[in-house]
């Protein structure tokens, strides 16, 4: 069995690469409003000083 190897242009690699990553890539999971620090708390260690 043989077969003619097939030609891919540069274009069509880029985009295989691009659904391959998208893929693989987790999903970004948002993170609720309520759990995300205020910027009061983030530098309350700072300003106690």
């Amino acid at each position: 069995m043989t077969s003619a190897p097939s030609k891919t242009t540069a274009q069509q690699a880029l985009k295989l690469l691009e659904q391959a990553w998208a893929y693989y890539t987790p999903m970004p999971i948002p993170v609720p409003q309520t759990e995300q620090p205020e910027q009061a708390d983030l530098f309350q260690y700072a300003n106690a000083a």
